[in-house]
């Protein structure tokens, strides 16, 4: 429960949590397609889209995504808090109602003869099937996934797109599909997150009415550990781009519940993870060598990967520049001014997130996984005692383990 009078909206957000499996990713990712589309009361794609804009313009949708060593189906629903309608003359109050929907998209949908409903069921199959074939349209996208399945080889779960594998969607049935929903139902972990003003009285009187069993509180933690190779994995391909995509990924072993986390949050923002970053200043600004140069850190997994737009002909100084960031990083080499313009970047950032109640809300399901939380107070306190000497300590943590560019061609698709 996050209860505020801050938004003129009421945020709603339910997520199904199951342990990462290869063999059921792509069947999740599908389930989640055919529950978007209809219900038993709203059987086409059109009748629930007027059912929400009966209930004021509520906004509605399901998404998958991979966390560490979890997969979650995600249920996200908004209404407007009915006291900012002059006219709303409904008996029921708009976040119920929402409830309502949520509850109906889950225990009744489109079934007919206790199945999925066949065109339905086609019809999504081939959306997703669509879905997961564009995405390598984005040529940066589909760099990174490459450098994923180098960082990751033979670790399927965690080299797989969230959204599952197209050879395992071309042989998965609907009869497939009823089963990994029954399996969701039954043993998911399910959170869920109101954002609003509204009681915790009247959200557990709205999921009273849901039918979910109890179930066992899973004990495995959400982090995916790993053990670095002491060879460097290498990979690229020919693909019709102009600009060269060049991705780096490295293991950095700190994970969120490491006395070190927020050193390599720092770290991250510092060497490629802002507009501030070395990356940026030295291998775009002053460098000239890339189109784009930045830095991510996953703290489910313990990765860090950096992506470069490049010409081809210049992969090798690209390396070697982000190399010696990292070597100057490592050696403590960061300007106090940097550091400080950092750590300010990363508070504006976290206070923006306050503004946003979907942020807010994602935020939630991190808490419960990791069971870390803290007040802002306490966040923005670690975050200004971290020195240079804590950001050089994670840097000598990080290893690089894979290479992969993406290069070639003379057409103009990105």
């Amino acid at each position: 429960m996050l209860p505020t009078k801050q938004f003129k909206t009421v945020g709603i957000k339910v997520d199904f949590v199951a342990p990462l499996q290869a063999t059921a990713i792509t069947g999740r990712a599908l389930l989640a397609q055919v529950l978007e589309t209809s219900t038993e009361q709203y059987p086409t794609q059109t009748a629930l889209a007027r059912e929400l804009s009966r209930l004021y313009g509520a906004t509605f949708g399901i998404s998958v995504l991979k966390l560490g060593t979890k997969h979650v189906i995600r249920l996200t629903c908004s209404v407007v808090d009915e006291q900012y309608l002059a006219n709303y003359a409904d008996d029921a109050p708009l976040f119920e109602r929402g409830m309502d929907l949520l509850k109906q998209v889950l225990f009744a949908p489109l079934l007919p003869g206790g199945n999925f409903d066949p065109a339905t069921f086609t019809q999504q199959r081939q959306n997703l099937y669509t879905a997961i074939k564009s995405l390598d349209d984005d040529k940066q996208y589909l760099a990174n996934r490459r450098l994923q399945e180098l960082l990751f080889t033979g670790q399927p779960t965690q080299a797989m797109n969230a959204l599952g594998d197209l050879h395992v969607l071309s042989g998965l049935s609907a009869t497939d599909i009823l089963g990994t929903y029954h399996d969701m139902l039954a043993n998911d972990a399910v959170h869920v997150a109101v954002i609003g003003d509204v009681t915790a009285e009247r959200v557990q009187s709205a999921l009273a009415q849901w039918p979910l069993a109890d179930r066992t509180e899973p004990t495995s933690d959400p982090y995916y550990h790993w053990d670095a190779r002491k060879q460097v994995q290498v990979g690229d391909d020919l693909a019709p781009v102009v600009q060269a995509k060049l991705n780096l990924g490295y293991q950095l072993p700190v994970y969120r519940n490491d006395s070190d986390f927020m050193a390599a949050v720092v770290f991250n923002a510092a060497f490629g993870g802002s507009p501030l970053s070395l990356l940026f200043t030295n291998v775009r600004e002053k460098a000239s060598l890339a189109y784009y140069a930045s830095s991510g850190y996953n703290p489910f997994n313990g990765t860090l990967t950096v992506q470069a737009g490049i010409q081809a002909e210049n992969q090798q100084r690209v390396e070697t520049i982000i190399g010696d960031q990292l070597a100057a990083m490592q050696r403590g080499e960061l300007p106090a001014t940097l550091l400080d313009e950092v750590k300010a970047s990363l508070l504006n950032a976290r206070l923006s997130a306050l503004d946003s109640p979907q942020r807010r809300l994602t935020g939630l399901l991190n808490v419960h996984l990791t069971h870390l939380s803290e007040p802002l107070a306490t966040w923005q306190e670690k975050l200004m005692a971290i020195t240079a000497d804590d950001v050089a300590r994670v840097a000598k943590r990080v290893t690089l383990q894979a290479t992969y560019c993406l290069h070639g061609g003379d057409q103009s698709a990105e």
